[in-house]
């Protein structure tokens, strides 16, 4: 079982270490470290979602020890999993013991990153042939989940599991196959397996509170992470989970609770300010979606034609507009397009503000424009369909959920209530009742309080003949059935 990071950071020479190098960087001097300090350091940065300090610290073992494998290798990866593979490659090629087992791993990996599964298979069997050991199966079948290929992975995992069934790295790769596999029971039983063993394993606490989490437990995730709190209790990564089962529970201050933390003890800002972002405009606290949209923004160095930026600008603007800020929107739509023209997004918010300016032609315009550009045209459709339900043009709404109703009805399932609220306001009786009964299958939680709010607020009558409806297929009343089947 790999070794918990959390036990190697907690130890008096290593905090010594940190103290003296954070020190040596605070007073802006140079000192002396072992290569296997700075390395274990940058680590920490790493494990600690600090990747700038943990570029600096393995850069600064560079510096002092050019010639070290060790270091060298962990640079490589360092770069492999900044997308750098250019800079990689060149380190790679110049590493001076080319037949080193580490370094041959090295070059499979690259051979996964550049899609080459082929010569990553020949290289890590030749590898295995070379090793014959369960170490490298261990190796092998770690990479390749890493690279998500849980199919490739599998033979080599069984193959260690096998050979040594209670040993723990061979418990903890077969859970983390399960796991990405969706086998949640399973790999819940394996983690259960090794904290019988390593009670005070963080890393296998955070696991299994995953798998909890996957299955619906909240309390139980809950309750994993605690234990995991109470062995670190600086883990950000345990907050940030602990965070998702709150929002689940409906406990929002809670999880802005656990996110404030974070906030305040990460040095990556950017990382928790998106999270707040879209945190807060899911909670409807667009104020604050405002206000960390900014500070991201702010930043000046966010990748352009991307879609972590794309989000910001989209959040951003949709806050603007619930908020009554069509100028704020328009100018914040000017900056989004000047930097990105093709997100179809953009074109469908354009169109939107069109709308409530009564230019409707111009709408349509770049409602057309969104859907020819946008990679899947089906999220184009649904979106506008969201913007004309919103904007109270039920008709409009209606013929594109039909649409799509049409060419795949699942598509359409948890749209149920929205059907059945365009229908209520058109005055289609019979179809209401059809959808509010498909809304009661597909979506229960819309009228129970307990799912996204509805997007035009709360119309007293229409939710309170939803809300018969629910209770009628609750109590056995209704048979929804005939009305799953039936055709609109």
């Amino acid at each position: 079982m790999q070794e918990d990071p959390a036990s190697v950071f907690s130890q008096p020479e290593f905090k010594a270490s940190l103290a003296k190098y954070e020190q040596m960087i605070q007073d802006g001097i140079h000192v002396y470290f072992e290569a296997e300090e700075l390395t274990l350091i940058a680590e920490y940065y790493a494990n600690a979602g600090d990747m700038k300090s943990s570029e600096e610290a393995i850069d600064y073992a560079i510096s002092l020890h050019p010639e070290n494998l060790d270091v060298q290798i962990y640079k490589c990866h360092t770069l492999f999993s900044h997308k750098k593979i250019q800079e990689a490659q060149q380190l790679l090629y110049s590493l001076p013991d080319q037949n080193d087992y580490e370094v041959r791993l090295l070059y499979t990996e690259l051979a996964l990153i550049q899609g080459d599964a082929e010569k990553a298979k020949c290289l890590f069997e030749q590898c295995y042939e070379e090793n014959p050991y369960i170490e490298t199966l261990f190796d092998i079948g770690q990479l390749y989940l890493d690279y998500r290929m849980k199919n490739e992975a599998y033979p080599w995992i069984l193959k260690a599991f096998k050979q040594e069934p209670e040993n723990p790295e061979a418990i903890e790769l077969m859970a983390s196959f399960q796991y990405m596999s969706e086998n949640w029971p399973e790999a819940e039983k394996l983690y259960n397996r090794l904290l019988d063993e390593f009670p005070y394993n963080t890393d296998t606490w955070l696991n299994l509170s995953k798998c909890h989490y996957q299955q619906g437990q909240i309390e139980q995730a809950i309750e994993a992470l605690d234990f995991a709190l109470a062995i670190d209790d600086t883990s950000l990564f345990a907050r940030e989970l602990k965070a998702h089962c709150y929002l689940d529970l409906g406990e929002s201050e809670k999880a802005l609770q656990c996110l404030g933390y974070i906030e305040s003890h990460t040095k990556d800002k950017p990382y928790i300010w998106d999270i707040l972002t879209r945190v807060h405009f899911e909670l409807g606290n667009y104020e604050e979606v405002l206000e960390y949209s900014d500070k991201l923004l702010a930043q000046g160095d966010l990748p352009k034609e991307s879609d972590k930026t794309g989000d910001i600008y989209f959040l951003r603007i949709m806050a603007y507009m619930f908020t009554g800020g069509v100028v704020d929107a328009t100018m914040t739509l000017r900056d989004w397009f000047r930097i990105d023209t093709e997100d179809y997004r953009a074109y469908i918010l354009e169109g939107e503000l069109l709308m409530q300016l009564e230019k409707y032609e111009d709408a349509r315009d770049f409602f057309t424009h969104a859907i020819k550009i946008c990679p899947d045209p089906k999220a184009a459709f649904t979106y506008i369909a969201t913007v004309f339900f919103r904007n109270s043009f039920f008709q409009e709404a209606l013929d594109i959920y039909q649409e799509l109703e049409a060419y795949n009805p699942s598509d359409t399932e948890h749209f149920s209530y929205s059907m059945a609220y365009c229908h209520f306001r058109l005055n289609h009786k019979e179809e209401m009742l059809m959808y509010l009964v498909r809304g009661s299958v597909y979506t229960p939680e819309v009228m129970k309080g307990q799912g996204p709010d509805f997007d035009l607020g709360y119309d007293e009558i229409f939710f309170r003949l939803g809300a018969d409806i629910l209770h009628k297929i609750e109590q056995g009343e209704i048979d929804p059935t005939p009305f799953l089947n039936k055709k609109a």
